[in-house]
């Protein structure tokens, strides 16, 4: 937990700094993150104390008293298993009910962060930007004193026209309630460029003033954080729970059917489809062979290009063509409201999916844990660390790859999202299987032998 909230300190810290944020809010915005991190830390964490546990009991024959004692490798796990078996139940309560809660949270800190001002924080030799309207510039500060030599300040509050203030000295005070900031000048110049429009074909020059004493009143509203309405993110697929989540994905569903539906009922009133099974051309009407349908009654109505001039033939078909583009058009725009309709059902479809899979793949990899723990016979920090780290990769490495092809729409969400799963399950039975019946697969003399053997028989061949 501390290396991933690090990596989420490292990734976001060009939106924290500089704002003055109070330690309380920095805190809060941590713990809310450490609680949308655990479904990535919880499977490592079992897979890891999986490893090592049992690596603790075959190092030091433990596991091979018990065996001696008739009790097999799937009695030993049976505490454990039911250990895992109440945390995975718990962790699915955890991505249901809390976890949605941990993330509109920490979403709305971030956000209000981010329209947070940065602290007015003014550097010596360095233009501050960060008030609207105004670009500030001094030589020297004193923090203590509050005091300030050899000010510059360009405004551009006043007229379209910039405005230049220097002054020798000045001096920073707050209003009571901190809204405010005066910045009070003493020994300064004004410079003014006066109207334009006033003169006509005269060099128009700045307007020079003196003072010795000046203030400037800043608002200093947005420099301090404003807590929004957490109502605006409950929306979001990430923050409900897998029944809200079906209660979306059903009424999506059915909106996306009933605009499909609208859609297709629109293009049919149209558009004017003849079927020429049904129509009778014009040597039809002549010899009276025409089917008898119920488009008879429109046969009157129809007009035939062999009988019009070619003016209005070259207008019909002119019209013909706009029509076409129209219709082109409008299929071009419905292709891409159905691709993002789609890609949003399978936001949800998604996040409906991640409910379950972190209670699924805390049992796989404890299934990998245990079995490559007594297989490989050792415990600690050392080796185990190894292992679990490779596998733990292998398994983000596949989930990461499933949601990008989800993502893509490359593959369905439900495959997507379970495929690290389903690669991993047939290895922890494997693993299983082979604890259970004593195998050496980690033992590096069985490799020797068996390619010693291999070496031998292919060379008593050529011989």
């Amino acid at each position: 937990m501390f290396f991933l909230i690090m990596q989420f300190l490292w990734k976001y810290v060009d939106d924290l700094m500089g704002k003055g944020l109070e330690l309380s809010i920095i805190l809060e915005l941590l713990f809310y993150v450490s609680a949308s991190l655990i479904p990535l830390a919880l499977p490592l964490a079992v897979l890891f104390s999986s490893i090592m546990t049992f690596g603790n009991l075959a190092e030091n024959n433990e596991l091979t008293a018990l065996k001696s004692a008739g009790q097999s490798l799937f009695k030993v796990m049976r505490p454990m298993l039911v250990f895992v078996i109440v945390l995975s139940f718990s962790a699915f309560y955890f991505t249901n009910y809390i976890l949605p809660i941990a993330n509109l949270k920490w979403h709305a800190i971030y956000w209000d962060i981010l329209d947070t001002k940065p602290q007015f924080m003014l550097r010596e030799g360095i233009f501050y930007k960060e008030i609207d309207g105004y670009h500030i510039k001094v030589d020297q500060k004193n923090d203590d004193a509050g005091t300030l030599t050899g000010i510059l300040i360009y405004d551009f509050t006043t007229s379209d026209e910039r405005r230049i203030i220097r002054a020798r000295e000045g001096q920073m005070l707050k209003s009571d309630n901190d809204d405010y900031l005066f910045l009070q000048l003493s020994q300064g110049v004004i410079y003014e460029k006066v109207n334009a429009h006033k003169f006509e074909k005269v060099r128009v020059d700045f307007q020079k003033s003196f003072f010795d004493e000046a203030v400037i009143k800043f608002n200093m509203a947005g420099f301090d954080i404003q807590k929004s309405n957490e109502d605006l993110y409950k929306q979001e697929y990430e923050m409900m729970n897998f029944l809200q989540l079906e209660s979306a994905l059903d009424s999506l569903g059915r909106l996306n059917d009933t605009l499909d539906e609208k859609f297709s009922r629109n293009l049919r009133n149209n558009l004017v489809i003849l079927n020429t099974a049904f129509v009778p051309l014009p040597h039809q009407l002549d010899s009276g062979t025409a089917p008898v349908t119920e488009t008879e009654t429109a046969i009157d109505t129809l007009i035939y290009l062999d009988s019009i001039h070619q003016s209005e033939y070259n207008a019909s078909l002119a019209d013909a063509s706009n029509e076409i583009r129209a219709v082109k058009d409008q299929l071009y725009h419905q292709t891409l409201l159905i691709d993002q309709r789609q890609f949003s059902l399978n936001e949800y479809r998604t996040a409906w999916h991640k409910k379950f899979t972190l209670s699924f793949a805390i049992l796989v990899l404890f299934f990998i844990g245990a079995p490559l723990g007594a297989i490989i016979k050792k415990g600690g920090l050392g080796a185990p660390l190894v292992f679990a780290t490779i596998f733990f990769i292998v398994y983000y490495m596949l989930t990461i790859a499933g949601e990008n092809m989800v993502d893509s729409e490359v593959i369905v969400p439900w495959k997507g999202l379970w495929l690290s799963s389903f690669i991993l399950t047939p290895l922890g039975i494997f693993l299983t299987y082979k604890a259970a019946n004593d195998s050496a697969l980690f033992d590096r003399d069985v490799y020797k032998r068996w390619f010693g053997r291999i070496f031998k028989r292919s060379k008593s061949m050529r011989l």
